[in-house]
């Protein structure tokens, strides 16, 4: 005699498949999130490592001195370790370190062998051409870099402090409207000799020569529909990372992403995902911090931080 299922036992047989599978369900759900939070936190604390470390390499071959915030919203700009209110845009004058690293000039004055009556410079081991040579390289251009103004001298000054001598931050390096008057502008011949446009008032042994201005901003902060922006052909959004360069200040430019006839300069990506970014002086060291923030469906977003100190 065969004995078949009742509809109690069908009934049961049903409802433990459905508690089974929704718990299979549910289980499977959170393996899911728990996978996508894993990629995320790998994929953003690379981002993040990665963003910091390109900032802090081009940061530390900066011109002491003459970092600054900025807020494209009012012009208003400050020098880093003194401003009071936030400013969303770090920028800074870079020296030449690519050339220098290269030997074609010493950074370093002969202070017996120069005249400072006609304001001619005597740099040992240093060569003008090959200056232009890397210089031109570096920028892709073929113009004469001291002829059009693409490098200026920057004296070290009283423990390489950069603007010195009395003059006001606003008054130093040509940022966003004011003058340059500690930025000058010079030619270099083969044989090391710098010939100074302007008389100083006083001159130092030690110097720089500054190729071009950088900026770190969030996409937030930005005109995100600048031209240079466009060319990345790229959809970019507030919370992207970018770094603006070969602009320069002295010549009355601002970064490509700044409102004004006289942006210049292009950008790079750095980093997505960003939700802020932060820059702080500190006993002459500069403190980055980033923070970055990716939605993961069916969960919490997923938080990074980290910082970095560039001395």
């Amino acid at each position: 005699m065969r004995r078949g299922f009742t509809l109690i036992e069908i009934i049961m047989v049903i409802s433990i498949s459905g508690i089974l599978a929704v718990g299979t369900f549910k289980a499977l759900g959170a393996l899911y999130i728990r996978s996508a939070k894993a990629q995320a936190v790998t994929e953003l604390s690379l981002s993040s490592q990665s963003a910091l470390d390109q900032i802090g390499a081009v940061l530390y071959t900066r011109v002491p001195g003459s970092v600054i915030g900025y807020d494209p919203s009012d012009g208003s700009f400050g020098e880093l370790g003194s401003i009071v209110s936030p400013k969303p845009v770090l920028e800074w004058i870079g020296s030449a370190q690519e050339s220098l690293k290269m030997r074609d000039y010493s950074g370093f004055i002969d202070m017996n062998a120069s005249d400072s009556l006609l304001n001619v410079l005597v740099s040992p081991q240093s060569d003008g051409s090959r200056v232009n040579a890397s210089l031109r390289l570096k920028f892709n251009t073929a113009a004469d870099v001291f002829a059009a103004d693409l490098v200026r001298l920057v004296f070290a000054g009283s423990y390489d402090l950069g603007a010195i001598d009395g003059t006001p931050f606003s008054a130093a390096f040509g940022w966003h409207g004011g003058s340059a008057d500690r930025i000058y502008s010079i030619s270099m011949s083969g044989d090391g000799n710098i010939t100074l446009a302007a008389n100083p008032p006083y001159i130092y042994e030690k110097y720089y020569l500054a190729d071009t201005a950088y900026a770190v901003s969030r996409g937030a902060d930005v005109n995100l529909s600048a031209p240079c922006i466009a060319s990345l052909g790229i959809p970019l959004n507030e919370s992207a990372l970018l770094l603006f360069y070969d602009y320069r200040p002295w010549k009355g430019e601002t970064f490509c992403a700044d409102s004004g006839a006289s942006a210049a300069g292009t950008v790079t990506l750095l980093a997505e995902d960003v939700a802020g970014f932060r820059a702080e002086k500190v006993n002459g060291t500069i403190r980055l911090s980033i923070d970055m923030l990716r939605p993961v469906r069916g969960s919490t977003p997923v938080h990074i931080s980290k910082q970095k100190a560039v001395f």
